[in-house]
């Protein structure tokens, strides 16, 4: 597992009280400019009810033209065979610094691997701005989109930063480096 210093921060916690016995997380892999090799890791927490994904080199600058980078992480969510999951909600944090006439935009998807996507998100921020952002993405609850019971799919996380304008940078992570993106998870019986 790659190691890397702590910028910022993606939380899961489970939504049930107690998750399913045996759960654990497994990175597959990492890729993107947002994320070279060595700058994203995963930790399960000593409780077993959230993990931690840790990026150190999520920033996109842009300077008159638009300007974009992604991270993509494909995980493997391991939970006994008669439980599911979904992605229940979603908190994004981060920092931007936009002149007038600039745009910095933050775009997530996640879905299980070989299925369609779960859902997708797109959160905006105009200049002129200085400051820390924020964006929670909470579906209907009618909406949740569980993995398959049998079949244990990896899920696939995409975070894109992009700069659209005269000048600026927008990052995952903030002026104090305790920066996070929570997303709780939706346990389900098969």
């Amino acid at each position: 597992m790659p190691m890397l210093s702590a910028l910022t921060v993606a939380a899961f916690t489970l939504s049930l009280l107690v998750p399913p016995p045996g759960f654990s997380v497994e990175v597959l892999s990492v890729s993107g400019e947002g994320c070279p090799p060595g700058t994203a890791q995963v930790a399960p927490s000593p409780d077993n009810q959230a993990f931690t994904v840790t990026y150190s080199d999520f920033l996109v600058q842009g300077k008159g033209s638009e300007a974009k980078k992604t991270c993509e992480l494909q995980l493997r969510v391991n939970h006994p065979a008669d439980y599911t999951y979904a992605v229940e909600a979603t908190d994004y944090r981060g920092f931007a610094a936009l002149d007038a006439g600039t745009t910095g935009i933050k775009k997530a998807s996640y879905h299980f691997v070989g299925h369609g996507p779960t859902r997708h998100i797109t959160n905006t921020y105009a200049g002129p701005m200085s400051d820390n952002w924020q964006a929670t993405d909470k579906p209907d609850p009618g909406k949740l989109v569980h993995g398959p019971c049998k079949q244990k799919k990896p899920l696939r996380i995409v975070v894109e930063l992009r700069v659209k304008g005269k000048s600026g940078f927008m990052s995952m992570d903030s002026t104090d480096s305790s920066v996070s993106a929570k997303f709780k998870l939706n346990w389900k019986k098969c």
